[in-house]
């Protein structure tokens, strides 16, 4: 049975979907996943334009977004805030390696986004959501007798596909599993925009929660990252910084369509 409050959008198997307020911030940052990440309490996170978020808990990164991503794909086959799932087969659909550290590596950002409070509120619809990313979970190291895991969803945050603006973001998975930090945010970044316009460098290091200082230190950082984009087929070869630090990128044809109108 389907819960009646909790209605998410169809998913094609192909595709991951997330409200354009959480790719159009610095909720989860570009950081390393094996690097100490601090506690945040009550922190405004960068964001872009109408949407104001506040997040209390520790850092999260885009190795999360991607956890995130596919429970959420999950929770959308059965319209139920509770997902079950054996570790093992959600981690290859991750295209993470079956083995237990990465299944430990799953548990720890479960943990993460269990003791969360995340508070967006866009400005352009006067409305505001709070609510914990995941409601609370549980594990069995034993997946000889249990083999399924079992994670509770926030009914609120259905919200954030409908009320909230009803705007979100499809992302094509395939190309987002294949990418670093840097090119999986920018990827998920420019999937929310119908036509990417020129962002300033300084913004794309704040939006994206990027650690580095400068322009200078990051500029090949992000050159880095956006030939990862080319060679997965998201962004054409038509990809320049001004002289005013803007960076002007053109998607494939393949890519154009990501903006979804609930």
């Amino acid at each position: 049975m389907t819960d009646l409050a909790f209605t998410l959008p169809s998913i094609p198997f192909d595709k991951r979907i997330i409200p354009n307020e959480m790719v159009r911030s610095a909720l989860f940052t570009i950081g390393n996943h094996n690097a100490s990440r601090p506690f945040l309490k009550n922190i405004k996170v960068s964001s872009f334009r109408s949407s104001e978020i506040r997040y209390t808990g520790e850092e999260l990164r885009q190795d999360d977004e991607d956890v995130w991503l596919q429970l959420i794909y999950l929770a959308s086959q059965t319209q139920k805030t509770e997902v079950n799932f054996k570790p093992y087969s959600f981690l290859s659909d991750m295209g993470w390696a079956q083995r237990t550290q990465y299944r430990d590596r799953l548990k720890a950002s479960l943990t993460r986004m269990s003791a969360t409070s995340l508070e967006i509120y866009n400005h352009q619809f006067e409305k505001g959501i709070a609510f914990s990313l995941v409601r609370k979970f549980e594990w069995y190291s034993d997946d000889k007798k249990l083999s399924h895991w079992r994670i509770w969803l926030e009914p609120e945050m259905v919200k954030l596909y409908s009320e909230l603006g009803k705007m979100y973001t499809k992302v094509q998975w395939e190309q987002r599993k294949k990418l670093g930090p840097l090119a999986k945010w920018l990827h998920s970044f420019y999937s929310s925009h119908a036509e990417p316009d020129p962002i300033h460098l300084m913004r794309l290091m704040s939006l994206s929660g990027s650690k580095t200082k400068s322009i200078k230190h990051f500029k090949p950082i992000l050159r880095n990252a956006l030939k990862e984009l080319m060679i997965v087929g998201f962004l054409t070869q038509d990809v320049f910084i001004d002289e005013q630090y803007y960076l002007v990128v053109t998607r494939s044809k393949e890519a154009y369509k990501q903006v979804i109108h609930g």
